[in-house]
C-alpha cells in the first residue's frame, strides 16, 4: 500500500442512514446522517459454572451530519462536460467550497445501455496511468488498486486479468469485477480468486453498498486525500470519479465524503482505489484530465506511475462547438438557444445575409457565393482525433431560429462540394472518411444562393 494510503482498511464497515431534501434532479442537495459506532460497556467475566449474563445494550450513536452538497450538484449544465465517446461524457467541476475546503472533482460518466467494454491492465512494472491507456489504444482510463511502492511495486491486492489469477483477494476485500457481459460490478469478496468474472482487482474499502453510505470511523472522517473511485447505478450507468487534493485548489475528500459525492451522482454501489499521489484520470486525445499532486503542483503533470489501471474502451467522439470554428466571411451573427439548450454551447451561428448573393452558387473547394467583403460565408470546423481510422462526420441544424440550409460541405482541403440537407434538432451524416496517422481533419460548412447559414456544431463519431 502506498504510504499516502495508510489508514485504508479492508473492513466491511457499518450502513449509515440518509436522508435526502428534495431537488430538480431528485440526486443532489443531501444531508448524510452518519451513525458513529460507540464501543459498548464491558460485559462481566461469567464466574466458572454459572450462566453467562446477557450483553449489555449497546448505546445510542451519535449522529454525524455532512455539509450539504449544493442544491444545483447533480444538475449536468452546472459542469463543464465534453462527450468522448458514445455513451460517454467527461464532466469537471471546481468548488470554492465543498467540505473542508475547495474541491476539483474529475468526472466520466457511462450511460446504462452503451456499448463500451472494460479491462483490467497490470503491466509488471510501475507504468503511468496515461500510458496503460495509449499503448491499450483505450478511449479513458484511472488507476487501480493499491500495490508495494516500496519494494515490488507490484500489486498487494485482488487482480485477475483475462481469466486468470494472478494476485488472490485479501479477506473482505472490496473490489471491482468485469465479466463476460461486460458489466462492472462491484463487491466485497472473500479470501482468494473471483473465478466467475474475467477481469478483478481489489481495492477498497467500499464506499456505497446498496445506496448507502458505509462508515468508516471517526478517524477516518478527519483524513482528505485525493481520491479515485468507481461507483455504478441501479440501472447499470457506471461512474468514474478523480477528486484532486493536496493543493491550494483541491482539499481532498474523506471516505464518507466521497460516498456522499457518488450517491449524489445517482451510484447505489461504489468501492474506493488506490488515492492519493497516484490519482489519475486519463482521456485519449486529451490526456491526463484531473489534476495528479504527485509534484506538488495544481496542474496535468503530477502523474505517478502504479502498478494497474482500469481502461474503458467505446468508440470515440469529437465535437466541434461553433465557437471554436472559423467563420469566415462579414455578416456573421451569434444567437441564442432559449433555455441555453445548444448542442454544445447556448447558442449557434448564423450568416443571415442572402447567402450567395453576388457570387455563384460554388464548386469544389468553394463553400458558396461571394458574402460582402469578397469572401464565401463559410464555418471552418477543425478537430484533431484521438484516434486514425474510420471516422463519420456529422452536422446539428438548431431545432430554433432561421430557415437554413442545404449546408454546402467540404471535408479536406480538396474534396468536392456536397449538399447535405439539415434536420432541426438531429444529428445529420455529412461525410465519412479515413482519417490517417496526422489524426487533423476540417469540415467547411457554406450556404447556398438565398439561404441564411445556421452551424452549431459538428460531431466526429469513430466507426469500429
Amino acid at each position: 500500500m502506498p504510504a499516502d494510503c495508510d489508514g485504508i482498511g479492508y473492513s466491511s464497515g457499518m450502513i449509515v442512514r440518509v436522508v435526502r431534501s428534495s431537488c430538480a434532479v431528485g440526486l443532489a442537495s443531501a444531508l448524510v446522517a452518519i451513525a458513529v459506532a460507540q464501543t459498548p460497556a464491558p460485559t462481566p467475566t461469567p464466574s466458572p459454572g454459572t450462566a453467562k449474563p446477557p450483553a449489555a445494550p449497546k448505546p445510542a450513536s451519535a449522529p454525524v451530519v455532512l455539509a450539504p452538497i449544493p442544491a444545483d450538484f447533480a444538475e449536468r449544465a452546472t459542469w463543464r462536460s465534453d462527450e468522448i465517446g458514445v455513451g460517454v461524457q467527461l464532466r469537471f467541476r471546481w468548488f470554492e467550497r465543498l467540505y473542508a475546503g475547495p474541491q476539483s472533482l474529475t468526472v466520466v460518466e457511462v450511460e446504462p445501455k452503451a456499448d463500451v467494454r472494460y479491462d483490467v491492465v497490470a503491466p509488471g512494472v510501475r507504468t503511468k496511468t496515461s500510458a496503460m491507456g495509449a499503448q491499450s489504444g483505450a478511449l479513458a482510463a484511472i488507476n487501480g488498486g493499491f500495490f508495494a511502492i516500496e519494494s515490488t511495486g507490484l500489486s498487494t491486492g485482488l487482480l485477475r486479468i483475462d481469466g486468470a489469477m494472478v494476485v488472490p483477494a485479501k479477506p473482505a476485500q472490496a473490489s471491482i469485477g468485469i465479466g463476460d457481459d461486460q458489466r462492472l460490478r462491484v463487491a466485497t469478496r472473500p479470501e482468494g480468486d473471483w473465478p466467475e468474472v474475467q477481469d478483478a482487482l481489489g481495492a477498497g474499502p467500499m464506499l456505497l453498498r446498496a445506496g448507502a453510505i458505509v462508515d468508516h470511523g471517526a478517524r477516518q472522517r478527519g483524513i482528505r486525500h485525493p481520491r479515485s473511485a468507481i461507483g455504478v447505478g441501479k440501472d447499470g450507468s457506471v461512474v468514474w470519479l478523480t477528486a484532486d487534493g493536496r493543493t491550494s485548489k483541491a482539499a481532498g475528500l474523506a471516505h464518507e465524503e466521497t460516498a456522499a459525492i457518488l450517491q449524489a451522482l445517482g451510484c447505489v454501489d461504489a468501492v474506493n482505489l488506490d488515492g492519493g499521489g497516484s490519482t489519475t484520470l486519463w482521456v485519449a486525445g486529451r490526456g491526463v484530465v484531473n489534476y495528479p499532486c504527485d509534484n506538488k503542483k495544481y496542474d496535468h503533470a503530477g502523474e505517478r506511475a502504479v502498478a494497474n489501471a482500469v481502461l474503458l474502451r467505446a468508440p470515440a467522439v469529437v465535437v466541434v462547438d461553433d465557437v471554436q470554428a472559423t467563420l469566415r466571411g462579414d455578416g456573421w451573427q451569434r444567437a441564442t438557444v432559449a433555455g441555453g439548450k445548444g448542442v454544445i454551447g447556448g447558442g449557434y451561428a448564423r450568416w443571415a445575409k442572402q447567402a450567395g448573393a453576388g457570387g455563384g452558387a460554388g464548386g469544389a473547394g468553394d463553400a458558396g457565393g461571394a458574402a460582402a467583403g469578397g469572401e464565401a460565408p463559410s464555418a471552418e470546423f477543425a478537430a484533431e482525433l484521438p484516434f486514425a481510422g474510420a471516422w463519420r462526420a456529422m452536422a446539428w441544424l438548431p431545432a430554433e431560429g432561421d430557415a437554413a440550409g442545404p449546408w454546402r460541405v467540404v471535408v479536406g482541403g480538396g474534396g468536392a462540394a456536397k449538399d447535405v440537407a439539415g434536420k432541426r434538432g438531429a444529428w445529420v451524416e455529412v461525410a465519412r472518411v479515413e482519417v490517417g496517422s496526422e489524426r487533423k481533419v476540417v469540415v467547411r460548412m457554406g450556404g447556398v444562393a438565398g439561404r441564411a447559414l445556421v452551424v452549431d456544431a459538428v460531431r466526429w463519431v469513430e466507426l469500429r
